[in-house]
């Protein structure tokens, strides 16, 4: 297969959102295209079964209702506003009309439990029903929806990795995962790894292993949020996931930046 193109242009984290055009909603998505930006998106599955783009487990952070978007149908995620705007959670195959194959998408699968594939089969379902022929590649936390797309689809996917737990902190419990995964990859072998840059900003000693893989598989940054996180990233990545900068900055710092590794060692083949 061939993603190139996920390496060609930064990727703008739930479009490009700022105080007026709120995180994975249709104007944020709508600005992303118009700049030329791949979009990074998040799926969840609803109570009546209908994908939608949404990050958070919950809608309290976002909607300021407390309340698990896997509870909740379609017509009640709507009846929610998106950070207190006219704008609404849209579903995937909006999102994929939407785009149209205007940008490349890398849509992650939420979900922790890898046994449990809801997720990412009804994702790779709606894909499959609406022939989406624009650029996709799927990412997960959860080594099982990796290991599902890989079985079951011709998307590349890619592993997300991280050091730390949400709020920032060096976690155990991340560590744990992120050293678990090491091994778990030799089985579900993943087109990319997606690592999180906080761990690149403190230098931490663990970055050796983002260092082996680099000569073996593509490397994503996330989620990038200044120039100096930027000129980190540069380091070890070939691409890197971001938000909160300004389209023409990163637009700017992209062609200067880009390719950011020497792109024969370890990007796909244009075959």
């Amino acid at each position: 297969m061939n993603f190139q193109w996920l390496f060609d242009r930064p990727i703008a984290h739930r479009g490009l959102h700022d105080e007026q055009y709120p995180e994975n909603s249709m104007p944020a998505y709508e600005q992303a295209i118009a700049h030329n930006f791949n979009i990074e998106i998040d799926v969840h599955v609803s109570k009546d079964g209908e994908v939608v783009v949404f990050h958070d487990d919950n809608l309290k952070r976002v909607c300021g209702v407390d309340k698990l978007v896997k509870d909740c149908t379609v017509k009640e995620l709507k009846s929610y506003p998106l950070a207190n705007s006219e704008y609404v959670i849209p579903t995937f195959k909006e999102f994929l009309a939407l785009v149209d194959g205007k940008v490349g998408i890398l849509c992650e699968i939420k979900g922790i439990n890898p046994f449990d594939h809801r997720i990412v089969r009804e994702t790779i379902k709606v894909l499959d029903e609406v022939g989406y022929k624009g650029n996709i590649a799927l990412q997960s936390f959860d080594f099982g929806a990796v290991l599902y797309a890989k079985r079951h689809s011709n998307y590349a996917c890619g592993e997300l990795c991280t050091w730390c737990s949400p709020d920032g902190k060096h976690n155990r419990w991340w560590a744990t995962d992120f050293m678990g995964k090491l091994w778990i990859n030799k089985i579900t072998r993943p087109d990319f790894i997606a690592y999180d840059v906080r761990a690149v900003d403190r230098n931490l000693p663990e970055n050796k292993w983002i260092v082996k893989w680099s000569k073996k598989l593509p490397i994503l940054m996330w989620t990038i949020k200044s120039q100096e996180t930027l000129e980190n990233a540069t380091k070890y990545a070939n691409n890197v996931i971001f938000e909160h900068m300004d389209a023409a900055l990163m637009d700017s710092l992209a062609r200067k930046f880009m390719p950011f590794r020497c792109p024969e060692k370890n990007l796909p083949s244009n075959k």
